[in-house]
């Protein structure tokens, strides 16, 4: 973590904090992952990521906005926020960045807290969204990677037809974090509209990838996107509608027995790996919207992109680009697709497990002989010391032979 320096007074009425506050899946985990990665080069630039642990930032606000998650709630989020606001304030840096996409979701008094805990700084707040269309998608993809199995046709209509109450958890995360008129219009009631920015991103899986993400969020904080290699960090790319299908599917099996280490086994094992092979055994089929939705969504965009431009919020990319980029064109949806093909795919899946199996089986294996061998090498190295000196007992009868054989 940065270590905060001694700070003065005078420092602290013209420190800047920005608040990246949504939206969940535009890049918000790379962008996290990118300021905890750089955090000590960001902090000898006078940029302060102000978290001790690469996930602190999920529990300062679990701790703001006073949540369970998933059920439960951990101890050592009480206090997290508090310990996140002190960091910042003691900065004495001229740059503070705290990312988390769920504090889109803030309540106007969670808001006003958050702000005050981090006065005398200016508090800026940061929000990226791309067309809805896409974001139905992206959302819906980020609750199976959390077990649920819900299928995206019955998710998209639920949200359509019921808005924010379409069944917990879906209405509740989707619209209290993916409407940017709703969410911005609360931050407002403590942050003035010229000090909150949005920034306009085009598809996911665009050529662009991350490269935009961290370019325009620098180009915004002021950061010298050039300065840090953003390279190695990983981005969710979205699944297509044959990985989609077969982790919900799996999920139903899955879920219940792996509980809270779901999300790290799918990111492991599956995403990215086994789910891959499996869709290339069938040939990559695109997700899109279901085709009663698809004008709504693009209304829906076109709609908010107006709201934005009303709010007079600064903006970095263009908001012409959430109505003009391409959007999610019907498609055959991912329940639908034939037993046959899902089959097939699943058994590229398989086999990309058991490779995975054999190679660590292989691994322990190898660490076992190692650790024989290593065995058998000290045991050598005694008998050679043994040889090369020999034991006490062996040179008193050396000796005492020696003796008789004396003239």
């Amino acid at each position: 973590m940065n270590v905060p320096r001694s700070g003065h007074a005078g420092d602290q009425a013209v420190k800047t904090v920005y608040l990246h506050v949504g939206a969940p899946a535009t890049g918000t985990a790379f962008l996290q992952q990118t300021l905890w990665d750089n955090r000590l080069r960001l902090g000898d630039a006078g940029v302060c990521y102000p978290v001790a642990g690469p996930l602190e930032h999920f529990g300062a606000v679990m701790d703001l906005r006073e949540m369970a998650w998933g059920g439960r709630r951990d101890p050592a989020w009480d206090g997290a926020w508090d310990r996140m606001a002190q960091r910042a304030r003691d900065w004495d840096g001229h740059t503070v960045i705290f990312s988390q996409g769920l504090l889109g979701g803030a309540t106007e008094q969670q808001v006003k807290r958050a702000v005050a805990d981090l006065e005398p700084a200016k508090v800026h707040v940061v929000y990226m969204t791309r067309h809805l269309g896409w974001q139905l998608i992206v959302d819906w993809q980020e609750h199976l990677r959390h077990g649920h199995t819900i299928t995206f046709e019955s998710f998209v209509d639920d949200l359509v037809e019921r808005g924010i109450k379409a069944p917990k958890p879906y209405g509740e995360l989707f619209w209290g974090l993916h409407d940017p008129e709703r969410v911005l219009q609360v931050w407002e009631t403590a942050v003035p509209s010229d000090r909150i920015h949005v920034i306009t991103l085009p598809p996911p899986g665009d050529s662009a990838g991350p490269d935009l993400v961290w370019e325009r969020f620098c180009a915004l904080t002021g950061i010298e996107a050039g300065a840090f290699d953003v390279s190695a960090t990983p981005e969710d790319e979205p699944l297509s509608a044959t990985e989609a299908e077969i982790l919900r599917r799996l999920n139903t099996k899955i879920a219940p027995l792996l509980g809270t280490d779901h999300k790290r086994m799918v990111r492991q094992y599956l995403v990215g790996h086994g789910l891959a092979d499996g869709a290339d055994a069938v040939g990559h089929l695109a997700m899109g919207l279901p085709a009663r939705h698809a004008d709504w969504a693009a209304e829906r965009t076109r709609q908010l992109t107006g709201a934005l431009r009303a709010g007079g919020y600064q903006v970095v990319g263009d908001l012409d680009e959430l109505v003009t980029s391409p959007r999610p064109e019907p498609a055959r949806q991912p329940e639908d697709l034939p037993d046959e093909l899902i089959a097939t795919a699943f058994i590229g899946v398989v086999a990309h497990l058991l490779e995975r199996l054999s190679d660590g089986h292989a691994r322990i294996g190898l660490a076992h002989l190692n650790s024989q061998l290593a065995g058998v090498q000290e045991n050598l190295d005694r008998l050679i010391e043994t040889a090369a000196a020999p034991s006490p007992a062996l040179q008193r009868a050396a000796r005492r032979a020696a003796g008789r054989r004396a003239p």
